[in-house]
């Protein structure tokens, strides 16, 4: 019970994050590009990195509350990192794997404040910790989550897989890089892939299922055994 609580939690956080972010990509993108459009004048323009949510650098121009949501989006998405390894290996981590997870957190928070401030002032704000922070945030968060998609299994696992091709640091390194510079709705599509995440943490199985007889104590096998060799006869 205590297991299937933490899974919906951090189901619910994943979707909550992934959604934010796909309204995020919205604020940037509508009105200036069409699903599959790259070449119109408004759209070359947007995709400038000067409009960038996450990680925004001088000079720079906020798009409505799209960097807002980007933060938000970051700061929920935090949270689920703490829960993650439990909630998709069954068990508590260890202590290398909660500090890790713990960093990949802090990272993700700091990158969500960073973009949130920006959003909410209107210029650039630089994350705590300067460039530190931005590479624990690009380098450690996809390795926690490939190390938990090696550990899971079943949904789980594809739960995990999904967590790294949507994670923005992978983004930013590959679907995210535009023919000129950012691609158009890349955010949304990371979101949607956080949010199918979250549906798999929450449809999971339970964790340690095994198959019957597998979890047997060999005392409790032999006695078994031996009520079915010792023969039985009727009664005169």
């Amino acid at each position: 019970m205590q297991l299937r609580v933490l899974r919906t939690t951090t189901g619910a956080l994943l979707a909550g994050a992934g959604a934010l972010m796909a309204a995020a990509s919205w604020q940037r993108w509508a009105g200036v590009c069409g699903w599959g459009d790259v070449d119109s004048a408004g759209c070359l323009e947007r995709q400038d990195h000067r409009y960038d949510v996450l990680a925004p650098a001088a000079p720079w121009e906020p798009v409505g509350i799209a960097s807002e949501l980007a933060g938000a989006s970051l700061l929920v998405l935090a949270a689920a990192l703490v829960l993650l390894p439990w909630a998709l290996t069954g068990r508590r981590p260890g202590p290398v794997s909660a500090v890790a997870a713990a960093g990949a957190a802090v990272g993700s928070a700091a990158m969500g404040v960073t973009a949130l401030g920006s959003g909410l002032s209107g210029e650039v704000v630089e994350p705590v910790g300067g460039d530190v922070t931005i590479w624990v945030w690009l380098l450690l968060t996809p390795v926690v989550l490939v190390h938990l998609a090696v550990l899971a299994h079943g949904w789980r696992r594809t739960a995990a897989v999904l967590l790294v091709l949507g994670a923005p640091p992978v983004a930013l390194f590959s679907y995210a890089m535009g023919p000129y510079d950012a691609r158009p709705w890349w955010e949304a599509v990371s979101g949607l892939l956080v949010v199918a995440a979250g549906a798999c943490v929450v449809g999971a199985g339970p964790a340690g299922r095994r198959p019957d007889g597998a979890g047997s104590s060999p005392a409790s096998s032999t006695s078994r055994a031996g009520r079915e060799e010792v023969p039985t006869h009727p009664v005169r």
